[in-house]
């Protein structure tokens, strides 16, 4: 959840976890083709990441998959990641958002091959490739 309605301008206030209800309020915006929401506490989250709750019509669940909590040091050996947003997935060289550069963008749907090193940093699970980038598996789908 950022403090405005832009990744290039909007800090990272938390993370909501998978299956989260989160209370939202009637604004959106458009930054850069990306469709925003403001919740009811004031920050803002990605359409795209949400899902509207069958029992509760004015609240929205993140729609990613759930990051593994103390997740071990090791994953199984070749593991495949499906890139779940629409928007593409950023791969980058390092395990964190503040140092690792953005390398490449894997696209929706894009299966990637997994080492099995998994790393927990910046609040988030992350993954590394077999072309030694890494990714955050919040936004994988897992297949053996």
């Amino acid at each position: 959840m950022r403090d405005a309605p832009s990744v290039d301008e909007g800090t990272v206030q938390y993370v909501a976890l998978q299956g989260e209800e989160l209370e939202v309020s009637d604004e959106i915006s458009e930054s850069d083709g990306v469709v925003w929401r403001r919740l009811a506490d004031g920050n803002w989250v990605q359409v795209q990441y949400l899902e509207i709750s069958e029992t509760a019509p004015d609240t929205m669940t993140e729609a990613t998959p759930e990051a593994t909590p103390g997740a071990t040091a090791e994953a199984p050996a070749q593991t495949i990641g499906v890139v779940l947003p629409e928007i593409g997935l950023n791969v980058r060289d390092a395990p964190s958002v503040a140092d690792g550069a953005v390398q490449y963008v894997a696209l929706q749907g894009e299966e990637l091959v997994l080492t099995g090193q998994i790393v927990e940093a910046e609040g988030a699970v992350w993954y590394e490739l077999d072309d030694g980038n890494w990714v955050q598996g919040q936004y994988l789908e897992f297949s053996p």
